[in-house]
């Protein structure tokens, strides 16, 4: 699957089960207004774009047979969003930056350092 169509599978995904999520204004993330019903005010900002978030998602595919009756790349995906949820979920107060790291999704306080993925 296409990294563009797998993150609108995931902006479709965080807006399930009574969730908010857009993307944010400079197309480098993702606004989540709102989670599993409780409201994140301000919000939490998930800092991934369709590349990163393809890159990520072909690097867990092996384990994604936890979800044995989906594809490799979608059981990633929902890997990936058990992964947001620990984050938001265990984030202490102030730390609404979620990154992508080596074994997961992490709540930082501040914008982590932007790269230019153009070079």
């Amino acid at each position: 699957m296409d990294d563009t169509l797998l993150f609108t599978e995931l902006m479709h995904r965080l807006n399930l089960n009574d969730g908010s999520a857009e993307e944010a204004p400079d197309r480098m993330g993702v606004l989540l207004r709102r989670w599993q019903g409780r409201d994140l005010d301000p919000p939490y900002v998930l800092h991934v774009d369709p590349l990163t978030l393809g890159e990520h998602l072909r690097s867990i595919e092996d384990i994604s047979e936890v979800f044995p009756d989906t594809t490799p790349e979608i059981g990633a995906l929902q890997l990936f969003l058990v992964h947001i949820e620990e984050a938001v979920e265990t984030a202490p107060e102030g730390h609404r930056h979620l990154v992508i790291g080596p074994a997961g999704v992490y709540a930082q306080p501040d914008v982590p350092p932007r790269t230019d993925r153009s070079v």
